[in-house]
């Protein structure tokens, strides 16, 4: 090799495949500014490097023969450091970088492009030359994407893809679609959408592509032109070049955002909008990230706050950071020297109700047959409405929102398969929120739910009333005809696979008894029952026993032999305590009845034979404090707020009654005063402000 091709190998090898690319994505991005920075030190151009390296001599062996016979011997001798054909690679990503329309090629004609580098006119012996070989170039870069992953990810994950339509071009072009700002903002992306570390959950590409859709719409996140040119034109059906490139960088993420100047070591979380208590309260939330329990994030130049893991994998600490209109509109970014927290701005926000919170949480799809609420900016409520209304089913809640110029929408589902599947077709600015995931595994969803499945690993997803089975969602299909072949309890159908209208399973008379439906790749198991049982269903358990008496309180009573004790006859004057949870991480806890009267809540602590037992992470996030006869509020004290329950039905609570010297009682209601609206609550805090003013007098 010549001396500029083997300093353009040097230089490339240390630029795309160092040691700072280890188990990291790596992507051979090569443009003409990134060309002409490289060219600087090496005083030759990546073309004429190699173009001298090039076979014109003998037309009988192939263009690249001096480059493929270094490659063998690059095999034999261990396959160390990069494959000596990363100059003509990079070339190729060169050529692809300038596919777009201009000096009368089309953007679709990269051989052109590829022939242009070398100086060559079109439709000449050389030039068809040159387009013969690519299929050379194109085992060159199946060499390359080979020896990374023989490399582990020590030299760089791969980030090489093609697809059918394009396979040999499809290598260069896939390196060519990412520049390195685009790989920045795509590791900002995956954390705002809740991509884990590595896609555990296998987010297919397609899926991926949509939410990016969604997260571009209508926003500039910085992107490059020809990234979003890309994302635009690319198609839904099929693993398409794009999806694949972009399923690739997220199977790699490690979760930390693309900051070479940083090593790469900040993690990033997407904030998220929680509605809470029945819409009236607006909170920022944030999930934790894998193996950073506690952290500091600030404002730049502003406030700082100190987040701490808590229950639902969720940190504390941003509670007193009250979500604004000027930051819905654009953005927030919390920063520390590990975590970054960023919300990006939307003028439609979709939530659905949180598993472990309680309280509704923005989502990334919309989920048919389940409930949402939709907060939407004033400029966005009319198509909203529309949009909406369009659905069918029970009429749609409207009502003021926490926050100046936005409106909540409560009570939104998709119960008309054919109503859904028309609003979506219709479009609008914000038809994206109510876009389902796209699957690629049968699910079910809905139905009239007897009972949970409690045997692990038993493959049963539930059991469910008669006349109430559950839907199913079908996964994406790929067939011509968008029509993919179900099978239920071994009978074969088609249907048409939309992945946005779940089939309704209730309207196929089933018999009592197990059922098993979905693909041949993919299904799910359920059982049906004609009504509930005192026990569990058939097979879930022993946790109940047949009864078709009254009970015994004594076997004495019990007359004929085939009666037996069924039950325990306890006293009216016996009644087990009262009794309520409280998290065990709380720093203080108290009891408050209407009179005056403050009682601390102390954790109790785990009974020796559990303790012995059970290590101590599986006791449980909460504890069970007694509650004496009278008192109607519990308050309490975390590392991050103080809150409040009820303890009884907001009826049952006395008006307050308390003396003017109840001070530590005042103390303690005014410490959560501002966590709960219930006008019960509201009369107690009325109430210490008074005490409060008579002390301060």
């Amino acid at each position: 090799m010549q001396a500029g091709y083997e300093h353009w190998h040097e230089v490339l090898s240390a630029e795309f495949f160092g040691a700072e690319h280890a188990l990291r994505s790596t992507v051979l991005y090569v443009d003409d500014e990134v060309e002409g920075d490289l060219a600087q030190g090496i005083g030759v151009g990546l073309a004429q490097a190699v173009a001298v390296e090039l076979n014109w001599s003998d037309p009988d062996r192939p263009l690249f023969c001096r480059l493929q016979r270094e490659c063998a011997m690059w095999a034999q001798r261990g396959s160390e450091g990069p494959p000596p054909s990363l100059p003509v690679l990079a070339l190729s990503v060169l050529a692809a970088t300038r596919m777009e329309s201009s000096n009368g090629m089309l953007k679709s004609n990269f051989y052109g492009r590829w022939i242009h580098l070398f100086g060559e006119q079109p439709d000449t012996w050389r030039a068809n030359k040159l387009r013969n070989a690519f299929q050379d170039v194109a085992v060159m870069w199946e060499e390359l994407d080979t020896w990374l992953e023989d490399a582990g990810g020590l030299c760089g994950a791969s980030t090489i893809s093609t697809d059918e339509v394009h396979w040999k071009i499809g290598y260069p072009i896939s390196q060519a679609l990412v520049r390195g700002s685009d790989r920045q903002v795509l590791t900002r992306f995956f954390a705002a959408t809740r991509l884990r570390p590595h896609n555990p959950n296998e987010v297919s590409g397609r899926e991926l592509l949509r939410r990016l859709r969604v997260w571009t719409a209508g926003r500039d996140r910085h992107l490059s032109p020809r990234f979003m040119e890309e994302l635009a034109g690319a198609v839904d059906t099929g693993e398409t070049l794009m999806a694949s490139l972009v399923k690739r960088l997220a199977d790699d993420w490690d979760g930390t955002l693309h900051e070479p100047e940083r090593e790469h070591r900040r993690r990033a979380v997407g904030l998220r909008l929680m509605v809470a208590d029945r819409g009236r309260r607006l909170e920022w939330i944030a999930e934790a990230s894998d193996g950073i329990d506690e952290s500091r994030v600030a404002v730049p130049g502003g406030r700082t706050f100190t987040l701490r893991k808590e229950y639902g994998d969720i940190y504390g600490g941003l509670e007193s950071l009250h979500p604004s209109t000027q930051q819905l509109a654009h953005g927030m970014r919390l920063e520390g020297d590990d975590l970054v927290l960023e919300w990006v701005p939307q003028d439609v926000v979709l939530l659905r109700l949180h598993p472990h919170l309680g309280e509704w949480v923005s989502t990334e799809y919309f989920e048919p047959g389940e409930q949402h609420w939709i907060l939407a900016a004033d400029s966005a409520v009319g198509e909203v409405r529309s949009m909406v209304n369009a659905l069918g089913g029970r009429t749609v809640r409207e009502t003021p929102s926490p926050v100046t110029g936005w409106k909540l929408f409560k009570g939104i589902r998709a119960v008309n398969g054919g109503a859904f599947a028309r609003a979506l077709d219709r479009g609008g600015n914000h038809a994206h929120v109510l876009q389902p995931q796209i699957r690629q595994r049968a699910a079910l969803s809905g139905g009239l739910r007897i009972a949970s499945e409690y045997r692990a690993g038993s493959g049963v997803a539930g059991h469910f009333l008669r006349g109430g089975a559950p839907d199913l969602l079908l996964p994406a299909s790929d067939s011509p005809d968008g029509r993919a072949e179900v099978v239920l309890d071994g009978r074969t159908e088609k249907l048409r696979a939309d992945p946005r209208v779940p089939f309704p399973l209730c309207l196929i008379p089933l018999e009592e008894g197990p059922h098993q439906v979905g693909t041949a790749h993919s299904s799910q198991v359920f059982t049906l029952h004609d009504g509930l049982h005192e026990s569990l269903p058939p097979g879930t358990g022993t946790l109940g026993y047949p009864c078709d008496g009254a009970a015994w309180p004594e076997l004495s009573q019990a007359e004929d032999s085939g009666a037996f004790v069924r039950g325990a006859d306890a006293p009216d004057s016996i009644r087990l305590p009262r009794t309520a949870l409280v998290r065990s991480t709380v720093l203080e806890a108290a009891l408050l009845d209407p009179y005056g009267r403050v009682r601390e809540a102390r954790q109790q602590p785990a009974p020796g034979w559990m303790a012995s037992r059970l290590p101590e992470d599986a006791l449980g996030p909460c504890l069970e404090a007694e509650v004496p006869e009278g008192f109607v509020w519990l308050v309490y004290r975390t590392p991050t707020r103080w809150s409040v329950k009820a303890l009884a039905a907001a009826a049952d609570i006395p008006a307050p009654a308390p003396s003017d010297g109840d001070y530590g009682w005042a103390y303690a209601v005014l410490s959560a005063a501002q966590r709960s609206y219930l006008p019960a609550w509201l009369d107690y805090v009325a109430a210490a402000e008074m005490i409060s003013r008579r002390r301060g007098a």
